[in-house]
């Protein structure tokens, strides 16, 4: 495969220059105008066609890899897939109690007004009902006694909070921020025990499938992750498969497939990433290179030396 990336570096790197500026590569005429030339249109798109067939190439030799979708891990190998939930039923839980209190401090804040509507009242009072229903089965959950004695503290407080409120029929900014700050010590033990939760599936499931791996598997593993947008900086399993990995960051074995839900559009990113890194290497002795905009180092070179304020 590195003979492979090797022979198609040159075409890759042109297709990069078009890709990572975002502009097609079509003539200018003076003033700025566009202008349309049909060599450089035609030619442009078959570096585009090839970096496609480039990509493609690189799925079909690609080795064993992870996919991290939903609350699983996938090991896609020989054809075959082997499915691990790591993220339990607990961690569900402390997750949707820590929720409530993020939605009445939504739901009281935006928008701002002095007095609540009809409506909005309304809306707070369904989600009483809802709340109460759920308080009502907390010691039948997963929940250890310390557990389960925090998750009542904090339907205690948010159950304070809403009455107040809707006796009132307005909030009190002072005692929604006491409520807060009462609250988010709470919150972040939840936090910390469901993390602990998936981190100890995280180590079983990655000790398991390390003993089916021959060395080779092992060291030409990628993990694809298919995610949101806020949660990608110092992602919870990010973190772990850096460690494991020895990786400084996401990019090179470990990629993070952000907002493409669809499982082939999160290969085609691990490909990208791996024919870019041939390509960065390859021109710049830099296998990073290709992960950031091209025009970067030379747009912030220019910004230096051409101050927008004297």
């Amino acid at each position: 495969m590195r003979e492979f990336k090797r022979s198609r570096v040159s075409l890759i790197l042109l297709v990069g220059l078009a890709c990572s500026s975002g502009v097609p590569l079509t003539a200018q005429g003076p003033g700025g105008e566009k202008g349309k030339d049909p060599l450089l249109d035609t030619l442009n798109d078959e570096f585009r066609a090839q970096y496609r067939q480039a990509l493609a190439a690189t799925l079909s030799q690609e080795g064993p890899l992870i996919l991290e979708e939903g609350d699983a891990l996938i090991l896609v190998r020989r054809g075959e897939r082997t499915r691990v939930v790591v993220k339990p039923v607990e961690y569900h839980e402390l997750k949707a109690v820590a929720h409530v209190p993020l939605a009445l401090f939504v739901m009281l804040s935006f928008p701002q007004e002095t007095s609540l509507s009809p409506e909005r009242l309304q809306r707070l009072r369904h989600y009483r009902e809802l709340m109460a229903a759920a308080s009502e089965g907390l010691a039948g959950r997963h929940f250890s006694a310390d557990q389960l004695a925090r998750q009542k503290r904090i339907f205690s407080a948010c159950f304070d909070l809403l009455d107040g409120v809707l006796a009132q029929g307005r909030v009190d900014p002072p005692r929604l921020q006491d409520f807060t700050r009462q609250i988010g010590p709470l919150l972040l033990a939840n936090v910390a025990d469901a993390t602990a939760a998936e981190m100890r599936n995280l180590y079983a499931t990655a000790a398991a499938w390390r003993e089916q791996l021959t060395p080779a598997e092992w060291n030409a593993l990628h993990v694809v992750m298919i995610g949101p947008h806020m949660p990608r900086d110092r992602e919870c399993s990010i973190q772990f498969f850096e460690r494991l990995f020895r990786e400084p960051e996401e990019g090179k074995r470990i990629i993070y497939a952000e907002a493409l839900w669809n499982e082939s559009d999160a290969l085609n990113l691990l490909a990208t990433h791996e024919v870019d890194e041939a390509a960065g290497a390859a021109f710049f002795g830099d296998p990073m290179r290709m992960h950031r905009d091209l025009l970067a180092d030379a747009a912030k070179d220019y910004l230096d030396s051409h101050p927008l304020h004297p």
